[in-house]
């Protein structure tokens, strides 16, 4: 592909993709992100690994340093961009639905409607999210006409994803869009569920429950991603909606805590203790990803089992760093 830009390269999922590039390409790789590189633990392209050649990182914001973006853009001509770029924790877009607005819908109308005119992009993976249909009934099929989102953050992805449609409508713009389920795996932020349960168990600390965890999510791991992901970037078409969703029919937040629970050894009643739901909380999404798995000859390889034993590992091999790192989500206007 010769020249990849992932724009979020900072996020889980981003620099997972950054490490799929460098460990199955000789392409070089390009990450903007907002912020500066984190700590090596979060990032899989540096973690236990010398800095890769190949691969050059730039401190920029979509919403404030869109020119020196451009200028970079321009200057190396990427075939392949894919946006990660979003604010993406889901219970405080409440508090400040304007930024989640900002970044998710108008700094990436901005980003894209200029990409638009620029004829080295052959590709433009879109990172979506299924949040934006809502709570539904049975396994949902790609649609790009359905949304009926719940928070703030899936009704600012859902602006975003609207624009895209109607950029790949009447200009023909090279858009593939993404929607996985909830991703997991080593490296992702301590404040989500499955790291969050690990640590909390580990200092003895009560694991809060929301609604009783009842809710249902549908797990898929963070390499299983990437590599689809990688698949569209390859044999993707333009105008082209992929599900990346595992084979099973979710797990209950209150499953996946027991499994970690039973897994190292501790009573989930003792620990556990459940408190009032969140507001706007979809009980309950599975996707189909037929078309993925036929037309990008894409299956989930890696079972729930294995990414939490993977996980635990990870965190007991770095605990010490992990004390030092914080344990909320702490938000970036």
């Amino acid at each position: 592909m010769g020249k990849v830009v992932v724009i979020g390269s900072n996020s889980f999922s981003g620099a997972h993709l950054v490490n799929y590039f460098l460990e199955n390409t000789d392409d070089k790789v390009i990450g903007i992100s907002r912020s500066k590189e984190y700590d090596p633990i979060f990032l899989p392209y540096l973690y236990k690994k010398q800095r890769p050649k190949n691969f050059i990182f730039h401190q920029l914001d979509v919403n404030k340093n869109l020119k020196e973006i451009f200028s970079i853009l321009d200057k190396e001509k990427p075939e392949i961009i894919i946006n990660f770029a979003a604010q993406g924790e889901v219970q405080h877009s409440w508090e400040h639905p304007d930024h989640w607005f900002k970044t998710n819908c108008l700094g990436m109308v901005n980003l894209t409607n200029s990409l638009k005119d620029k004829k080295y992009l052959k590709k433009y993976i879109h990172i979506s999210t299924p949040e934006v249909y809502g709570s539904c009934k049975g396994i949902v099929k790609e649609n790009k006409n359905f949304y009926n989102p719940s928070t703030p953050y899936a009704s600012s992805k859902a602006a975003g994803d609207l624009f895209l449609w109607t950029l790949f409508k009447i200009w023909n713009f090279p858009l593939i869009m993404i929607r996985s389920t909830n991703v997991y795996g080593i490296h992702q932020q301590l404040y989500r569920i499955m790291p969050r349960t690990i640590i909390y168990l580990k200092k003895s600390k009560k694991i809060k429950l929301h609604g009783g965890g009842k809710a249902i999510k549908s797990f898929v791991h963070i390499r299983d991603v990437v590599e689809g992901i990688f698949k569209a970037c390859i044999h993707g078409d333009k105008g082209e909606l992929y599900h990346l969703s595992p084979d099973d029919e979710g797990y209950s937040i209150k499953k996946i805590v027991k499994l970690i629970c039973d897994r190292m050894q501790f009573d989930f009643e003792e620990h556990t203790i459940s408190t009032q739901d969140r507001i706007g909380q979809d009980a309950r999404y599975i996707i189909d990803s037929t078309k993925a798995r036929t037309e990008l000859n894409w299956r989930p390889k890696i079972s729930i089992d294995f990414g939490i034993n993977e996980m635990i590992e990870w965190i007991d091999e770095n605990w010490d760093q992990i004390l030092k790192q914080p344990l909320k989500y702490i938000h970036k206007k």
